[in-house]
């Protein structure tokens, strides 16, 4: 039996969420976005700081993330690299939607190149993430590990 202070249980090579190829995707996705907002810094500063303290924490976190996700592919990190895009992906929906403070010229301009493209790969980050938390984690022995919703009691 594990302890809870060992960390977040491993996950096995039958598992979705330990697929190599989803997370190699979501983490090039994660250090793209980082990459992207590391290049629209410069564009910042001149505008209010609470947005290129944003910026500048999506460069530096989304790559970290990427890198998390590649060395312990488990609960943690892929809520992590969820977290990542869905953040992202919200701050530009809210910055286009509605006149920020200090930001107010973004609102509308939808088809802004870098932050579409910044946005579609959020997007497909979270559904990543979403697809590699949602799926049956697999016990040691290869067995289904039953989720909290599909634990019913059968007599």
């Amino acid at each position: 039996m594990r302890s809870v202070a060992s960390g977040p249980a491993p996950l096995h090579a039958g598992s979705l969420a330990a697929d190599p190829a989803l997370r190699g995707a979501a983490a090039v996705g994660l250090v793209t976005v980082g990459v992207i907002h590391a290049l629209e810094i410069q564009g910042q500063l001149s505008g209010t700081v609470w947005l290129t303290v944003g910026f500048c924490l999506l460069a530096a976190v989304a790559p970290l993330a990427g890198l998390w996700l590649l060395i312990q592919p488990a609960l943690p990190s892929w809520a992590l690299t969820g977290l990542v895009g869905l953040s992202a992906a919200a701050g530009y929906i809210l910055t286009r939607s509605l006149a920020m403070p200090g930001d107010a010229d973004d609102r509308g301009n939808w088809l802004e190149p870098l932050g579409l493209a910044s946005l579609i790969i959020e997007l497909v980050i979270v559904i990543l993430a979403v697809l590699a938390i949602a799926s049956p984690r697999q016990a040691a022995d290869g067995a289904a590990v039953p989720s909290a919703r599909n634990a019913t009691a059968t007599v």
